[in-house]
């Protein structure tokens, strides 16, 4: 079994919680990362995993932002707040896998990961 390297964990590390590079840095980190790591099962997998987290995430707020303006997304808003709760406590779940070594599912989000 290949040994994980500090690289290959940094990487991961960074893919998961990337949303404090604010703006949709959340989405371009783990995508440029997703992108050059394709030859790295451990990295790939992890960015991945991030990756659809994220675009996920960003959809559903988009989705809920949209229906604000007919008055339906108001009421709705606290679930968005939840669902960014939620990715901030598995992406530090994440983070901390990644750390040592091991690989993390995102919960929810597996049948999106078979389709992409």
């Amino acid at each position: 079994m290949n040994e994980i390297t500090g690289e290959q964990k940094l990487l991961a590390i960074l893919a998961h919680i990337s949303y404090f590079l604010g703006g949709l840095g959340f989405i371009i980190a783990p995508l440029v990362i997703f992108l050059l790591k394709k030859d790295d099962s451990f990295v790939y997998h992890h960015a991945k995993q991030a990756l659809v987290a994220h675009l996920s995430i960003l959809v559903a707020s988009f989705i809920v932002s949209s229906l604000c303006i007919l008055v339906i997304g108001v009421f709705l808003l606290p679930i968005v707040g939840l669902l960014w709760l939620i990715l901030l406590i598995t992406s530090i779940i994440a983070a901390s896998k990644a750390f040592y070594g091991e690989t993390y599912q995102y919960p929810f989000i597996q049948k999106l990961m078979n389709t992409f």
